[in-house]
């Protein structure tokens, strides 16, 4: 646990552009799989139809939240 709170730490010290630089890389990697899930559901799969249900996916997340 104090791992956690040490790496947390280290993470609040950072400068800003590093931490956004972070984010996009995690939000890129969440996409990524994302998509790698759907074309695992659905082979041959074109291009559109993916990005398209790849946001229906992302966009379900978040109606969820409100």
């Amino acid at each position: 646990m104090e791992a956690n709170e040490e790496r947390l730490k280290r993470v609040g010290r950072l400068k800003p552009e590093v931490k956004v630089n972070m984010a996009i890389g995690m939000s890129d990697v969440c996409v990524r799989v994302c998509a790698d899930g759907v074309r695992n559901q659905n082979p041959g799969i074109s291009e559109e139809e993916l990005i398209e249900r790849v946001r229906e996916r992302l966009m379900f997340g978040k109606r969820r939240e409100k």
